[in-house]
């Protein structure tokens, strides 16, 4: 499906029931809705909510299907207001809970935040919430458990994609990533990548907006211990403003966490669906 908004032709894709309870899915930067979808749809249908979501996967500006955007919405401001109308041209005047990925629970982070009117549910997977690269606290990389001879397979190429972020490495994780991850980093636009990259920071900030108002519907929060991308330190500062909190941080996971600890994953959201529908 289209959505057309200033500046781009916006690709989304829906799934549940057209009443079920609308649950907004943001992928990370340079991925694409595939990410979000495949890890999203095994934990509704753990919490046996098919019928009762209406799911809203989304390739935001410059991304995927979405990716020839202009450079008036590569900002992180631009793209939660994209969101927001997205999400009213979905479900008008409904309230709707929200799932973000990295960069995509940033945005997320910014919609609860800046409209806790309209955002009911939280969902944060290895989120970004420190802008500024050089401030952040992350873990260095540290591949765990990995599979050699399947490693050995790969192409040269491949392989160092996959292994710049991973954890675990073996023919599984492999596959999620080729499958889910890896398409998206063939289509994002890179000019828009680098000027979201220069206005990154939400304004307000977030943690100023969650001062002054606390958010305080269901939340999960899931971080990888070993993520060298966004860590998990900076995220356990929002554990104040966010009273109905679920904060888990896995071991063996980085910044592919839905990837490496799959099982985890999928009870962990399906905990948090059921809370949210409760």
């Amino acid at each position: 499906m289209r959505f057309q908004h200033p500046g781009c032709d916006v690709h989304y894709e829906l799934e549940g029931p057209a009443d079920g309870l609308p649950v907004l899915m943001i992928h990370g930067f340079g991925c694409q809705l595939e990410i979000m979808r495949g890890c999203m749809e095994p934990a509704v249908a753990a919490a046996k909510a098919n019928e009762r979501l209406l799911r809203v996967y989304v390739d935001l500006p410059g991304h995927g299907r979405s990716a020839k955007a202009d450079l008036t919405l590569a900002s992180s401001d631009a793209l939660a207001a994209c969101l927001l109308a997205l999400m009213e041209h979905v479900a008008p005047g409904r309230p709707f809970a929200v799932a973000g990925q990295s960069f995509g629970g940033y945005l997320a982070l910014g919609l609860a935040a800046k409209h806790p009117d309209k955002v009911i549910g939280l969902q944060l997977l290895c989120p970004l919430t420190t802008p500024d690269l050089e401030g952040r606290s992350v873990e260095k990389l540290e591949l765990i458990r990995h599979d050699d001879a399947f490693l050995a397979s790969l192409a040269d190429a491949d392989r160092e994609s996959f292994l710049q972020l991973a954890v675990r490495a073996d023919r599984q994780t492999w596959q999620r990533f080729a499958a889910e991850e890896a398409p998206g980093f063939a289509v994002a636009n890179p000019a828009f990548m680098d000027a979201v990259d220069e206005h990154l920071p939400l304004s307000p900030s977030v943690d100023d907006a969650l001062a002054e108002q606390p958010f305080e519907k269901p939340t999960l929060i899931l971080c990888g211990r070993q993520d060298a991308m966004v860590g998990y330190r900076d995220q356990l500062r929002l554990i104040q403003h966010l009273p109905r909190c679920t904060f888990a941080i896995l071991d063996i996971s980085g910044h592919n966490l839905q990837f490496e600890q799959p099982e985890l994953f999928t009870s962990l959201t399906a905990d948090w669906i059921t809370r949210l529908l409760n």
